[in-house]
């Protein structure tokens, strides 16, 4: 396997466990609606930037793992999270033309629709709506994006710019 996708893997990793605990850090609970959807948001960027090397099965991974630390019904974010890959799968072609921020217009979108099933994956085991509760995450999400695009792609960056300086040092 070349260094390169060695790294990528290392960053893919790291990066879902930063989104993980974003996800799960406890705050208020009016603080907590308006929390941004920080997990997806790294599947999203992942699957963006290597639609190849990452894909249904990876946001699968990365719903269950949150469905395990959340505690609630092991599942529930990861069918959510693979039907947003496979939804971004459909668009791949179309998303290499889009900038950050349609791309953000996009992730508003994909947060709603994923707040949307989730809320109904909910519904169907305690009553009770909040639709109120939908927008918000979404409307950050989207806010968010493009400072987590540019983060992660200056990381990876200077990492490359590091492996390179080393490489040519040996």
């Amino acid at each position: 396997m070349p260094q390169s996708s060695q790294l990528n893997y290392i960053w893919s990793g790291a990066s879902v466990m930063l989104g993980l605990m974003l996800q799960i850090l406890p705050m208020s609970a009016t603080m907590a609606h308006w929390r941004p959807q920080f997990l997806l948001l790294i599947v999203f960027y992942w699957l963006f930037r290597s639609p190849f090397q990452y894909g249904i099965t990876f946001a699968w991974l990365a719903g269950l793992l949150l469905d395990g630390f959340v505690g609630e019904l092991l599942g529930r974010h990861a069918i959510v999270f693979a039907l947003c890959a496979y939804l971004l799968r459909l668009l791949q072609q179309r998303l290499h033309h889009f900038g950050v921020f349609h791309q953000a217009l996009l992730v508003l979108f994909m947060v709603l629709l994923s707040q949307l099933l989730l809320h109904s994956i909910t519904l169907l085991f305690r009553a009770g709506w909040d639709g109120g509760l939908l927008v918000a995450p979404a409307i950050t999400s989207a806010m968010v994006w493009p400072l987590l695009v540019w983060l992660i792609n200056r990381l990876l960056r200077i990492q490359q710019l590091g492996s390179r300086a080393f490489s040519s040092d040996n």
